[in-house]
Parts: structure tokens; sequence; C-alpha cells
């Protein structure tokens, strides 16, 4: 009977709880609670999943881009080194003095020369090459032949390298003509004497400096410590793996001894494919490589799964730390709000609604004495204040944008002139004054155009004729070589354009595409109808032309010393037009290198009227 009254109770209390529970929730507190957990939860937890994956990939790009990086660095190293090795071999190739050794004919009867005395000089002059050079430690070994079957030894491993198997050797065949170094894959070290197990090779042939032919051959033996030495600093993880190989995958050096003058084959092969991780080994790495094109080598570093895991790890922790502390507050903050906001709350956001979709009317129910009612009132200053904004926006945009024509004005018309100024200072000193007269004549035409003002729209013709005028003072800088074409399709006479808006362009083609051209400029200017509406204007020069990121340049306003180009002027263009008809309107350029530059100057086809109009080519 005990039990039975004890679990009764039990029961009872449990349907009163739930009935509490059922009550709290048919409130407006119990909702707002019920309702901004569940959102706060999702938000927090998908807030703090993207924390997690986009902090675990930022880690593992950077450990990844520091291996790239140091792994950079040691190529760099081991190249500068090798190209010290070829600087030797070059004091060699270009030493009189060895020359005459692999040259002369010892045996001759004719002649008495005294090999012994030209071979110690030759061998001091190698001696004296390597002195105080860091490398000298590194070379093994140095052998010349010479046509005269002369052989000169320098170093403890050339005494014991069989030159006639030497010469058996496929990539001794095929190397001994080079004119340059070119690094060949190691090879084992005979050499009873040396620590090194192997050795870096290269032939090249010797010739004479006087008459240009061949006179025999070198070979260099380089320690594989060269490399050693350039990874010595480099700090590796115990599980992670660093291997140099040759262009035939054979290991130079590796952190992991085992792989040393082994051929990594697989490896290099699995290493291949770019980005992820891989399986060697029966286990999973993430690999960093590098390729020289000078030496051959590859540097393939190979990182444990592990590192990644690890910090993965510690992410997964801090990232739960963080989920428990926002959803604590998150959850207080709730409780807070919903017991501040009451039924006016639904008036509120209903009137906020009205409000997105444009309607900014004032709703006086809305204010009250309270906070809540305090809010109302703001909402409808709010109202007022948007509408007015709005207005004040539309005006002020309306302004800036007549500003901003009126500043590019200002910044195009100086320059045209300043560009005639200096041709006229030119001419004064290179031509008579018949010529400067003739010049400041057509220069007087372009100043009283500008005078009156760069704003007005002119005609098709009337702007080629200007242009004529201001080709006519180039000419004459430029002593007579160039000729500009105009070519306007029928039609096109009346259309309308901004007076001076080509000029900038003709300019830039005569003051960077002609600059270092030898000949004659030639500049085609033609305008045509594009559709019916639309006025199409090409200017196409057979200057220097321009690469990508010359005209990437062209639109970005920017200076660059190299580049003497009316940078500032095409941006302005470009942005003038597009204020005054749209960004469907503007300039395109269009580019070869050494053959030519066209730009395509797209406008709105306007007719000629007869208001703020002048017209006629000639």
């Amino acid at each position: 009977m005990l039990l039975y009254g004890i679990l009764e109770e039990r029961g009872n209390n449990n349907k009163f709880n739930l009935s509490i529970g059922i009550k709290i929730m048919r409130t407006i507190k119990g909702k707002l609670i019920a309702y901004f957990s569940a959102a706060f939860l999702i938000i927090t937890v998908l807030l703090c999943v993207y924390y997690y994956h986009t902090n675990y990939k930022l880690q593992e790009k950077q450990i990844l881009q520091n291996a790239d990086s140091n792994i950079d660095y040691i190529q760099s190293n081991i190249n500068r080194m090798l190209m010290r090795c070829e600087e030797f071999s070059d004091k060699i190739y270009f030493d009189h003095q060895i020359t005459k050794t692999l040259t002369r004919q010892y045996s001759s009867s004719k002649y008495y020369y005294n090999l012994d005395g030209d071979l110690v000089d030759a061998i001091n002059n190698i001696s004296l090459y390597l002195d105080n050079d860091i490398i000298s430690q590194y070379i093994g070994g140095v052998i010349l032949q010479g046509n005269n079957n002369n052989l000169i030894k320098y170093g403890l491993d050339a005494d014991y390298i069989d030159i006639k198997e030497l010469e058996k050797q496929e990539w001794f065949r095929q190397n001994k003509e080079n004119e340059y170094v070119k690094w060949e894959s190691m090879i084992k070290n005979e050499s009873p004497v040396s620590m090194d197990e192997y050795k870096i090779p290269f032939v090249r042939r010797v010739i004479s400096l006087y008459t240009g032919q061949k006179v025999g051959w070198m070979f260099v033996s380089v320690s594989p410590s060269i490399v050693k030495d350039a990874v010595k600093d480099y700090e590796l993880s115990q599980d992670d793996i660093l291997v140099i190989c040759d262009k035939r995958s054979r290991c130079i050096y590796s952190n992991k001894q085992k792989f040393i003058g082994e051929e990594l084959v697989e490896l290099m092969e699995t290493t291949n494919n770019e980005g992820g991780k891989i399986s060697y080994q029966e286990q999973k790495w993430f690999p960093v490589k590098n390729h020289s094109e000078y030496s051959g080598f590859t540097i393939v570093h190979l990182i444990n799964s592990k590192v990644f895991q690890e910090q993965s790890e510690i992410l997964m922790k801090s990232t739960i730390m963080v989920i428990l502390t926002m959803l604590t507050v998150i959850f207080f903050l709730i409780i807070l709000i919903s017991n501040l906001l009451t039924k006016p709350l639904s008036r509120i956001i209903k009137r906020m609604r009205l409000i997105s979709q444009g309607d900014f009317s004032v709703d006086k129910t809305l204010e009250g004495d309270d906070e809540i009612g305090t809010l109302g009132k703001g909402i409808n200053t709010l109202s007022q204040s948007v509408a007015t904004l709005m207005e004040q926006i539309r005006e002020e945009e309306a302004m800036k944008k007549e500003l901003e024509y009126k500043t590019l004005q200002s910044q195009i018309n100086p320059h045209f002139v300043y560009n005639v100024l200096n041709s006229i200072k030119i001419m004064a000193k290179l031509q008579s004054a018949d010529s400067i007269y003739k010049m400041a004549e057509n220069f007087g035409e372009l100043l009283r155009e500008v005078s009156k003002g760069v704003d007005d729209k002119i005609t098709i013709e009337k702007e080629f004729r200007l242009l004529d005028q201001y080709v006519y003072l180039q000419k004459i800088r430029k002593k007579g070589l160039i000729r500009v074409e105009y070519n306007i399709e029928p039609g096109c006479e009346s259309g309308l354009i901004i007076k001076f808006l080509l000029q900038p362009l003709v300019e830039n083609a005569i003051l960077h595409g002609f600059e270092r051209k030898k000949g004659m400029g030639i500049i085609h200017i033609t305008a045509q109808k594009q559709g019916e509406n639309k006025l199409l204007i090409l200017i196409r020069d057979n200057g220097s032309g321009m690469s990508e990121d010359e005209i990437q340049q062209l639109f970005e306003g920017k200076h660059e010393k190299w580049v003497q180009y009316n940078k500032i002027g095409v941006k302005n263009i470009q942005e003038r037009i597009q204020i005054l008809y749209g960004s469907q309107y503007g300039l395109t350029y269009k580019s070869e290198m050494n053959e030519y530059t066209e730009v395509r100057v797209l406008l709105p086809f306007e007719r000629r009227s007869e208001t703020n109009v002048e017209g006629g080519f000639y």
C-alpha cells in the first residue's frame, strides 16, 4: 500500500509539471523562449561548425604553405650552390693555361713543350679557383681530357675514376658535347678514399677561346653533402619524411637514411597528383612538392596526417567550449528579452514589415509611455526620417554624378594642352620659324575649341577635323612619320560625340605606340553604326602594342615609370562615358605586342540637332 501511494503521488506530480509546461508554452513568454532557443541553438551550432571547418582548413593551409615556402627556400639554396659549381667550371672553361695543356702536341719534335710544367700550372689554376670558395669542400674530383689525349686530374676522387668506363656511360656520351652544365643523376662513387658513397656528376666540352673549336671535355664530381648541408637547418617533425631526388628519382638526401641512394619512383608518381592526402607505406600523408628545372632535383615533404589530427582535436575541444558558452549566454539573454517584451511587440513587428515594403506612414497606436511605447515613437520617427533621407539620397546622387563629370572634365583638359606645349617647345629647337608658325596656327584652332568648353557635343566630322589638327602637330614632332586614315560610314556624319573625347586615345597611340617604332606610324580611325542605336569608333595603330597587364593598368589609372602612357586619361574617359550614358558603353582594348593596338569606343548614336552642336569636317 505504501509503494502504491508513492507511485500515485509521483504520477500526480508528473501530470502537474506537464500541465504547467503546456500552460507556459501557450504564453508569449514561453513561445519566445522556445522559438528563440531553437533558433539560436541552430545558429550557434551552424556558426561553430563553420568556425571549426574554416579554422581547420586554415590551419591545414597554413601548415602546407609554410612547408611549401621552406622547401622552396631549400631548393633555392641548393640551386645557388650548384650554380657556384657551374661558375667554377666556367673558370676552367675560359682558362688559357688549361686550354694550352689540352691542345699542345708534346710528342712533336718541331716544338719543345714542358708537359710536366704545364700540368702543374693547370692544376695550380684549378686549385686557385677553389681557394676560399665555399664549394671547395664539395668538389670531389675534376678530370679534363684534351684532343691530344692529355689528362688533367684534380681532387681525391680523380685518380680512382676509370676513364674508359666513364666514357661508356650513356649520360656521359649524351652530355660531353654540352656547352653548358646539365646536372645528371647521382652515381656510385668508386673512390676508396672518399667519405661519400655517391657523387653528383656533370660533363661539358672545353673549347679554345681563340678558335672556338672543341679541345676536349671536362668531368666534375660533386659531393651529395652539398645538398645535405643546404637542408641541415630545416626543422622536421619526427613523423614527417623529407626526400630530395634527382631527375631519375634516385634519393640524394632524406631524413630517413634508408631512402638514400634508392630509386623512389613510386613516391614521385604518387605525389604528381596535386591536392589531397596520399597513401604511402600504409600511412596517410599530405605531400608538398617542389621541382627545379635547373638541377632536375625534386624535393618532397610528406607531412604525417597525425599532425592535422592533433590540430583537429585541439580545435574540436575549443569549438565545444565556444558552443557551450554561447548557448549559456544566449539562453539567459532570451529569458531576459522575453520578460521585457509584451503584446505590443506584434504590432511593432507588423509595422516594421510595412516599412520594409515601402509604407512609411505614421501609426500613432504604437506610441505609449512605457519602453515599448517609446520604441513605437522611435519607429514613427524613423519612418519619417527614412522617407526624407531617401529623397535626399536621390538628390545627392544626382549632384554627385554632376560633380564627378565636371571633375573628370577638369582632369582631361590640362593634359591635352600640356602635351601640345611640349611639342611646341621641341619644334622651337628643331625647325625653322615657318614650321613653328604653322604649328602654332593649328594649336590656336584647338585652343579656341577648348575655350568654348569640352562638355559640348559635336558631329563626328567636326571631331575628326580637330583630331587632324592635333595630328598635324604631332607629325611635326615625329618628322612626318605619322599618317592617319579616316573613314566615316555613310549616315554617321551627323552623329554626335563629346568634344575632344578621341584626342587622348590618339595621343596614346602616338606617344606610346610609336615611341620606339621605326618607320611610318599609321593610325586608322573609323566611325560606323552598330545596330540602330549605337555608334562604334575604332582607333587602330601599327605601334609596339601592349601586354594584358598594361591594358589592365590603363583602366586602374596606375602609374609605372617604365610605361610612358596616358593612363589617367584613359581611366577618366571610361568613367566620363559611363557616367553620361551608362555602364554598357565605354572603351575596350585589344592588342598584340609589336603588331597593333585597337581601341573600340562604343557610344549611343545621337542624331544631330540645332542645339549645342558644331559640325563639318572640312
